[in-house]
């Protein structure tokens, strides 16, 4: 008589083991690296919305030969670009609300400023007193930083960086 002999199958401990920590491993590697893609994702979006803002702005400007006056709390975030110079105005993606929106007293010069990756207000209307204004990108990897437009507390855009992002103009 013959003997059947059975054929084990499945995996041994060890195996399934090994295959956790490369698992383990390829996680570790991959959820920092995706963090990173995240917070860069927002700092391009911020830019992209401030653009649209600046943009906007400027056709305020040709027609009424000012910029728009800084709005009162209860207001539009800025008065009078909307719908006419843009559909909506759009939120900071960092904190959810519009974007903080500051003139000089003359209306000749502005800045809109994003919260940038900490989520919190750096630069305050106190702050933005245009004595070094910049025209363009403020904070970010390309940006002008430092005191610009009163203010140190401009962010480099990288996760987790302290200070904010703006654009001013004109």
């Amino acid at each position: 008589m013959k003997k059947l002999s059975r054929k084990k199958e499945g995996f041994t401990l060890i195996e399934l083991l090994i295959v956790v920590a490369i698992i383990g491993i390829i996680a570790g590697i991959a959820i920092p690296n995706f963090l990173g893609a995240r917070s860069k994702a927002r700092v391009t979006r911020a830019f992209a919305d401030m653009r649209a803002i600046a943009d906007a702005l400027e056709m305020y400007y040709v027609d009424n030969t000012t910029y728009p006056a800084e709005p009162d709390p209860q207001g539009d975030p800025i008065p009078g670009l909307s719908p006419t110079y843009m559909t909506s105005q759009p939120n900071d993606p960092f904190s959810g609300a519009v974007y903080r929106y500051y003139t000089n007293a003359t209306t000749t010069a502005w800045l809109v400023v994003s919260n940038g990756p900490d989520g919190s207000a750096d630069v305050t209307p106190e702050a933005a007193d245009f004595a070094n204004e910049v025209s363009g990108q403020l904070g970010g990897p390309n940006g002008a930083t430092g005191t610009h437009y009163g203010s140190d507390a401009w962010s480099d855009g990288t996760p987790g960086s302290t200070g904010d992002l703006g654009r001013g103009g004109p």
